[in-house]
């Protein structure tokens, strides 16, 4: 039997992950012994099969603006949920986000609900602009997960921007079709909610639903976010804030305007996300490079060389690119020197310190000094 790389990289990720969960496995483990002892088993059962040649798998880049709005929906998931189902409800929430049999098959998020009674999924899908491949894909989710689970499952779609947008999937052959419908949540209708205060935590949209985006509409943003009581909470909302505005503003511009703000940001979320997913997203990198090399090496020297070369690599890797993208999301430009010095730091607990002092650091000058009195030190 010849696996193609497509069957290949989908058991890797899922025997990989269902390891990972049975032992868990913790990124930057102190012993190796702990990442290679689980995956032998995985390993040697797929050994025994003929492989075919590989290609290296493709790493995909989430933007910014991407990572916010899941980042915000993952920590307040009752805020968007609010806007189908009327707070007073007394819901529970889980946040999830499950396999659903095929690798990568994930929603922008999954929600478990339950009303005492009975318990749903909801799929919630961020869009920009009507797609017809992504409302494919999200149709395909809520299959295979109401497949997996037995449970309903109702697919969301929020659509940011007051472009075209639709509500269900079609499938037409001479005149036959299949529809499937998704509960639309068109933000734009509630602005005038959020602009009177009613819904706060909506107050970074501001400027994607307005029909004239300006400096005036930042300031309300600011205004109805400063009145945000939790200082997690806030220093979140200011962050989404800025790389909404991003779209909108030149990015010398927009920092200037929430430049005094940015103390205040240094405490949010979004940046520890960016950290800790930098850091999920090593770990796996680093166990699939292993497994491959050590496939292709032997299996008796293979795993243990492999495995560790790959993991370390993989960290290695994803947390320079991390601290530079914490560096982008904070100060917007960043000179090719400092990424190039970066870059060429290999000691990963250089790295982990960098990654922590990339959120706190006053400035970019400051932060080069650091760098470079590492490679000193």
């Amino acid at each position: 039997m010849v696996f193609s790389n497509e069957q290949l990289s989908g058991l890797f990720a899922n025997k990989v992950c269902k390891l990972r969960r049975r032992y868990k496995v913790r990124p930057y483990t102190s012993t190796i012994d702990s990442v290679i002892d689980p995956l032998r088993t995985c390993v040697t059962h797929l050994a025994k099969e003929p492989l075919s040649h590989r290609g290296k798998q493709k790493v995909r880049k989430i933007n910014q603006y991407d990572r916010s709005l899941k980042i915000l929906a993952r920590l307040y998931p009752a805020m968007f949920l609010s806007l189908l189902i009327d707070p007073a409800d007394r819901l529970e929430i889980t946040v999830e986000n499950p396999e659903i049999n095929i690798p990568e098959k994930r929603g922008d998020y999954v929600w478990k609900v339950s009303d005492g009674e009975q318990e749903a999924y909801f799929i919630f899908e961020f869009q920009l602009r009507a797609n017809q491949e992504a409302l494919r894909r999200a149709y395909i989710k809520c299959a295979l997960l109401h497949e997996g689970c037995n449970l309903p499952v109702i697919g969301v779609v929020l659509y940011l921007t007051k472009n075209s947008y639709q509500d269900k999937y079609e499938i037409n052959f001479h005149g036959c079709k299949n529809q499937y419908f998704f509960e639309t949540i068109k933000l734009w209708e509630y602005r005038e909610e959020i602009e009177q205060g009613k819904r706060k935590e909506l107050a970074p949209f501001l400027v994607l639903i307005s029909d004239h985006p300006d400096e005036n509409v930042l300031r309300r943003e600011k205004e109805l976010i400063m009145q945000v009581e939790d200082e997690k909470k806030r220093a979140d909302l200011l962050s989404i804030a800025l790389t909404m505005g991003l779209r909108y503003f030149p990015q010398n511009w927009i920092r200037e305007y929430f430049k005094e703000e940015m103390t205040i940001m240094k405490t949010a979320n979004i940046f520890q996300e960016l950290i800790d997913e930098g850091i999920q997203k090593g770990i796996q990198q680093g166990i699939q490079q292993g497994i491959q090399q050590g496939i292709q090496q032997g299996i008796q020297q293979g795993i243990q060389q492999g495995i560790q070369q790959g993991i370390q690599q993989g960290a290695r890797e994803t947390a320079q690119e991390s601290i530079i993208e914490i560096l982008q999301t904070r100060f917007h430009l960043i000179p090719s020197g400092l990424a190039k010095l970066i870059r060429q730091i290999e000691d990963i607990t250089i790295l982990h310190g960098l990654l922590r002092k990339a959120v706190l650091v006053e400035s970019l000058e400051k932060f080069e000094e650091i760098v470079r009195a590492s490679f000193s030190g």
